[in-house]
C-alpha cells in the first residue's frame, strides 16, 4: 500500500528496496499486489508493469526513475513531475539560452499563449460576482506534460492488464483517484488499464487540485486520490491481501503553523485521513480478534465472518519531515536520494509494536 505526498514518495523506494531484498518483515516472497494514490499510485503502477525476472528489477527501475530520471528532464529547467509556464528565470539561465536560443522564446510565447486568455477569463468571472478566489487558478500556470510523459515511458499497460489474469505471475494493481463534483473514490483495476484510460488513471491519482488540472477520463474529471483515500486499506484486503506493507510518507505531527499555505493544506489533509486510517486498522484489529476467537474455540464463525480472513499490516513511516516545509513539491536529486536512503534505513530497522503493526 503505497501513499500519495509527492516527492516525498521516494521514501516508498527506499522501504520497497529493503523488502525485496528481505530486510524488512515478513519479506519472505515478493509483493503480489500493489495499491497507491498520488505519488504511490505511479509507484504502484511501475511496479505492477514489469515481470519479476524482467530486468532491471521492478524495483531497480523504479529507483532508477526516481534517482536518475524524476529530478530533470534533460537539459529542461524543470522536473519531470511538472514545469511552470511562462518561467521568467530562464532569461537568467545563460547556459540554458545558449542551448536553446530559439526554443525558449517559442515556449514562452506559446505559455503566454495557452496563460492569458485562461487568466482573463478568471479575473472576468471574479469581477461578475464569483469573488477574488475565482481569479485565482494555479493550475493554468503548470503545465503536467512532463509527467504524462514519464508515465507513458515508464507503464507496460499490456503486462498490467495481463497482471491478475494472465497465465504469468500474479500482480494486481489498484490505483485511486477522485471524481470531480462528487468527491467519490474511483478505484482503477487492471481491467480499466486500457491504452485510453491506463496512463490518464495514474496521472489523475497524481493530479493535485490547486496546483495540478483535474483529468478527463471517459467523460468524468479526476484528481488526486489522497483527498479520499490516503492510504488504501479497503482495495488491499478487497484484493485478497492477508500480509500488507503500508508506507506513510508523513511522520505522526501535528500541522506545523510556520510551514507554507501548500504545505500546510497538504499536512492538514494528511492528518485528517491518518486518523480514518488509524479507525480502518483499529476495525481490521477487531476482526482479527474475533477470527482469532474462533479459531481458538473450534467454532465456525458467523455468516457475517465467513468471508472475512485475518490482516496483518506491517506500517513504515518516517522519523521526520522529509524535504522540509515544502517537501512534497522538491523533486531535486538530493532530496529524492536522502528521502530514499531514510526509506531504506527506516524498513531495515523496523520494529513492529513501535510502529504500531497489526500482527
Amino acid at each position: 500500500m503505497l501513499s500519495g505526498g509527492g516527492a516525498r514518495a521516494a521514501y516508498e523506494v527506499g522501504v520497497l528496496r529493503a523488502i525485496y531484498d528481505g530486510k524488512g518483515p515478513a519479506a519472505d516472497r515478493p509483493p503480489e499486489v500493489f495499491c497507491g494514490t498520488g505519488a504511490g499510485a505511479f509507484n504502484a503502477a511501475v511496479l505492477a508493469s514489469r515481470l519479476p525476472n524482467q530486468f532491471p528489477t521492478p524495483i531497480a527501475y523504479l529507483e532508477s526513475l526516481w534517482a536518475d530520471e524524476i529530478p530533470r528532464e534533460g537539459r529542461m529547467r524543470h522536473s519531470r513531475v511538472y514545469r511552470k509556464r511562462v518561467d521568467l528565470g530562464m532569461f537568467f539561465d545563460w547556459p540554458y539560452l545558449w542551448r536553446r536560443p530559439v526554443k525558449s522564446w517559442m515556449q514562452f510565447f506559446g505559455d503566454l499563449g495557452y496563460v492569458m486568455p485562461r487568466q482573463l477569463k478568471r479575473i472576468g468571472q471574479a469581477l461578475a460576482g464569483g469573488g477574488l478566489a475565482a481569479a485565482v487558478d494555479l493550475a493554468i500556470w503548470n503545465d503536467t506534460s512532463p509527467m504524462r510523459r514519464l508515465i507513458t515511458e515508464s507503464v507496460n499497460l499490456g503486462i498490467i492488464r495481463e497482471g491478475e489474469t494472465g497465465d504469468g505471475p500474479l500482480r494486481i494493481l489498484r490505483v485511486i483517484a477522485a471524481e470531480r463534483g462528487t468527491g467519490k473514490p474511483r478505484i482503477f483495476r487492471n481491467e480499466d488499464f486500457t491504452e485510453g484510460a491506463g496512463y490518464l488513471a495514474v496521472l489523475a491519482s497524481c493530479a493535485l487540485p490547486i496546483l495540478f488540472s483535474p483529468v478527463k477520463i471517459e467523460g468524468k474529471e479526476f484528481f488526486y486520490g489522497g483527498l479520499v483515500m490516503q492510504a488504501p486499506l479497503g482495495p488491499a484486503v478487497e484484493a485478497g491481501c492477508s500480509v500488507i506493507h503500508l508506507m506513510h510518507n508523513e511522520p505522526r505531527l501535528d500541522v506545523d503553523p510556520g510551514a507554507s499555505a501548500f504545505e500546510s493544506l497538504n499536512r492538514a489533509i494528511t492528518v485528517a485521513l491518518a486518523a480514518t486510517l488509524d479507525r480502518d486498522i483499529a476495525a481490521r484489529a477487531r476482526m482479527n480478534q474475533l477470527l482469532d476467537a474462533h479459531a481458538a474455540a473450534g467454532t465456525a464463525p458467523i455468516a457475517e465472518l465467513a468471508k472475512e480472513r485475518r490482516v496483518v499490516v506491517h506500517q513504515y513511516r518516517p522519523k521526520k519531515v522529509l524535504g522540509g516545509k515544502t517537501g512534497f513539491l522538491d523533486f531535486s536529486r538530493s532530496q529524492i536520494e536522502d528521502a530514499i536512503a531514510e526509506g531504506e534505513k527506516d524498513a531495515a530497522a523496523h520494529d513492529c509494536e513501535k510502529e504500531g503493526c497489526l500482527l
